[in-house]
């Protein structure tokens, strides 16, 4: 289920009726969707990691003062805070109309009125000092005597909000969960349900990017061109490497998606990413982290080569280091991405035993070389900045030409490697003169690539794009009919 946008209407919160009365907004999970004390941390260990270790010694200071300590060392930008426009919107309109607001929240008083100053339609902020922890029953008996006189209507989102909804003449729900929504309606009608949480379940399904576990299939290549016919050991040790490569690239993902999440919500697509929208709370990340790790390294311990375990752990701090670093340097990128690949290819024959020939390496190296100059020449045409640099990039505008050229003669260079190599002594195949039909169909396809990524119609990742592309699939089909004419031809 995805979530529904707020729909508290103007009218109500603005009724003659209701004027006197001050609305309260809660902050984490209502006026954003996410929760300010764990994005504070996150930027916390992202800048001063050492601190991490402090992190067990504050929590003994309480819940008010671990906020206060992690807020005393971390300056959120709450400008980039994810909020939910459809319900600023309307609290905007409503202060404009004379409804006093107020922001009543359990975070640190200096992320709260940090928050306030930005919108600048708040007109008081109750927030936790460091001693008090401005939550649930705390939150709902300040309240009760701050507006004694008045009442008070209030906005918020979780459990800990019940107790200040059944305190208020007037209350809300935003982006509830079903359990808490059930709990809220049991308060009669002065909750009004606004909208439901989306499915917790799916985000993080989204957040591990199962597509892109299909890159992974290069595991199974040496299985599939060794000679003679696979066994079954060796197909399911492979299909066991396969796996364990794929939780081990989504464990990645969440490892990059949490470390980078603000720079995800300035980006044009990334923003939509379940930590960087919200809809999967920062909190779940270290231990989704971890159990994706544990697993793909558990499997490879148990049932795979102590080699494969040596190329699992290779693979993850390669891509890790890509990530944060080696993805800004000039061509140093496109070769670790296409190493990446290649990676995948060696690491297959590591798990299976098979062994890896010296041409299929460098096919490999050539054709994913190619792949990996097609995604920078997409971002460099969609992405470029106003000073004519690819931001977190080494590429400017006029590399836009040498890209160009770049891509496609390291494509082509795949392609002559393959025709060199069905003309060597190292040739497996009965009928080699049958392989000379799989030139044309990589020719076509690496140069059909390069067409659409310079007519701006190739989406941001080729290798994606190749796993829903129909022709794709035509000519992968083609090549293995021809490699299996040449194999089993008699």
């Amino acid at each position: 289920m995805s979530q529904t946008p707020a729909t508290i209407s103007v009218e109500e919160l603005c009724a003659e009726s209701v004027l006197a009365r001050p609305l309260c907004v809660d902050l984490d999970g209502t006026l954003v969707r996410t929760d300010t004390l764990w994005e504070s941390v996150l930027v916390l260990v992202r800048l001063r990691p050492w601190l991490a270790l402090l992190l067990p010694f504050w929590l003994l200071r309480g819940r008010a003062g671990f906020k206060r300590k992690v807020a005393e060392r971390v300056s959120l930008d709450v400008t980039a805070l994810p909020y939910r426009s459809e319900l600023t919107d309307v609290l905007r309109i409503s202060a404009e109309k004379g409804r006093r607001l107020v922001l009543s929240t359990a975070a640190d008083e200096r992320v709260a009125h940090a928050v306030a100053q930005h919108l600048a339609f708040f007109h008081e902020v109750l927030a936790s000092d460091g001693k008090n922890n401005n939550k649930a029953h705390h939150k709902g008996e300040t309240l009760k005597a701050r507006f004694a006189a008045t009442g008070f209507d209030y906005v918020g989102d979780s459990d800990a909000d019940l107790p200040v909804l059944e305190a208020a003449q007037r209350g809300y729900l935003v982006a509830a969960s079903s359990s808490t929504a059930s709990r809220a309606r049991a308060l009669g009608d002065k909750v009004q349900v606004v909208s439901q949480r989306g499915s917790r379940l799916r985000a993080m399904v989204k957040a591990l990017r199962i597509h892109q576990w299909s890159k992974n299939a290069l595991v199974v290549v040496p299985v599939l061109l060794a000679p003679g016919l696979p066994s079954l050991r060796q197909l399911g040790q492979a299909a066991l490497a396969m796996l364990c490569m794929s939780l081990c690239a989504s464990a990645g993902y969440v490892f990059n998606d949490i470390m980078d999440v603000s720079a995800d919500r300035a980006h044009r697509t990334k923003h939509t990413r379940p930590f960087a929208s919200g809809d999967l709370p920062l909190v779940w990340g270290p231990p989704l982290l971890l159990a994706l790790f544990a697993t793909s390294f558990g499997l490879a311990i148990a049932l795979l080569p102590l080699g494969f375990l040596a190329m699992l752990a290779g693979y993850f701090i390669i891509s890790l280091t890509y990530s944060f670093y080696l993805k800004s340097k000039l061509l140093v990128d496109v070769i670790v991405l296409a190493w990446l690949y290649t990676h995948r290819v060696v690491a297959g024959g590591v798990a299976t035993s098979v062994p890896i020939s010296h041409w299929l390496l460098a096919f490999s190296m050539f054709f994913f070389t190619s792949l990996a100059f097609a995604k920078r020449y997409i971002e460099l045409r969609a992405t470029m900045g106003k000073d004519g640099r690819l931001h977190s990039r080494g590429y400017f505008a006029g590399d836009l030409e040498m890209v160009a050229s770049m891509g496609p003669t390291a494509g082509y260079l795949a392609v002559l490697v393959f025709c060199l190599y069905i003309e060597s002594n190292s040739i497996i195949y009965a009928r080699k003169e049958v392989l000379w039909g799989v030139a044309p169909v990589l020719l076509y396809w690496i140069s059909r690539v390069w067409f659409l990524a310079h007519r701006g119609q190739l989406q941001d990742d080729p290798v994606k794009f190749a796993i829903t592309d129909r022709l794709s699939w035509a000519c992968a089909l083609a090549i293995g009919l021809v490699a299996a004419a040449a194999r089993f031809w008699p």
